[in-house]
């Protein structure tokens, strides 16, 4: 993958119910997705038709999904299949079913993939080392043909700490050379609340309140690109921010003001480890309305588009 500064943004042509918010997301055709999102993370988090060996989405045709795909894909456009959690019948995955549906989910089109699962699934069964060995053999594949294909891996900041015997999260150990993007995702919502990650300095830094998420951004991203206070070593250039589109996208972490991710970034550039860039979760909330139905018009995209775009 080019090392250029990025803003990804994830997509669906489905969403979840969520009853904290009164907002909306919008539904964005795939060909209409701004191109200042360099990166889509083409998302089926619930499928119609549940299956190992299919996908249908909901909303067009096969036929006609896998065109838009294959039209952006020829635009230039970086397109991930995020591999997320379907449905419970991911638990115990047997390998070689498991290695046939990672196969049909890259479709042609399709030039990288995010992993984007629960730590149980990660953990469950053979999993922990069977989808590093498929992933594995993807690359190179398309290594062989001289073409490139991306890996990114998806994490809840949390699960990004180092265990208590010192060892690296799944995966960022058996995909080390091979990955090329780690999403540290600030949404979740058993861990939004804690203010002991940092708790070395003169006093401990939550994400709570708008204050203090500068600092705690700056040392979430400093920690994860020099391997300290407990956290995973990821190169620099290799990690991605992710973030609310905004308030409605989820409960807890959404960065009200963009000044706080802004300095966040440019103190880790003055520090000599630029972060790679940004996530938005998601893409049709980035599109939505609020609660009271004020569409958000973009808002995240263009909050953070001059980091890979002129303004």
């Amino acid at each position: 993958m080019e090392h250029k500064p990025l803003l990804m943004g994830y997509w669906h042509d489905r969403f979840y119910y969520r009853p904290f918010s009164s907002g909306s997301p919008a539904y964005v055709n795939l060909l209409d997705i701004p191109e200042e999102y360099n990166v889509i993370a083409v998302s089926h988090g619930i499928s119609k038709q549940q299956s190992f060996d299919k996908y249908v989405p909901f909303r067009m045709t096969e036929k006609e999904y896998y065109e838009q795909v294959t039209q952006l894909n020829l635009k230039g456009r970086q397109l991930f299949f995020n591999l997320g959690k379907p449905d419970e019948s991911w638990f115990g995955i047997p390998p070689e079913r498991l290695g046939d549906r990672i196969f049909y989910m890259i479709h042609e089109g399709f030039r990288g993939i995010c992993i984007d699962l629960e730590s149980e699934i990660i953990d469950s069964n053979g999993n922990r080392l069977d989808i590093p060995a498929i992933l594995k053999r993807v690359k190179d594949y398309y290594t062989r043909k001289n073409l490139n294909f991306s890996i990114c891996l998806s994490y809840h900041y949390g699960d990004l700490l180092n265990g208590k015997d010192g060892q690296s999260p799944s995966y960022l150990a058996e995909l080390e050379g091979y990955y090329d993007l780690v999403c540290a995702k600030l949404y979740h919502e058993d861990l939004l609340d804690s203010r002991t990650w940092f708790d070395d300095f003169e006093d401990s830094i939550g994400i709570t309140g708008d204050e203090p998420k500068e600092d705690f951004l700056y040392y979430l991203m400093d920690s994860l690109a020099n391997g300290t206070r407990g956290f995973a070593k990821i190169p620099h250039d290799k990690l991605v921010l992710g973030l609310p589109a905004n308030q409605g996208a989820t409960h807890k972490g959404h960065v009200s003001d963009p000044s706080a991710v802004l300095n966040a970034m440019e103190r880790l550039k003055k520090s000599g480890t630029p972060i790679r860039g940004l996530s938005a979760y998601t893409i049709n909330w980035d599109a939505g309305q609020d609660k009271d139905g004020q569409p958000y018009s973009y808002e995240f995209m263009n909050r953070y588009k001059g980091i890979i775009t002129p303004v």
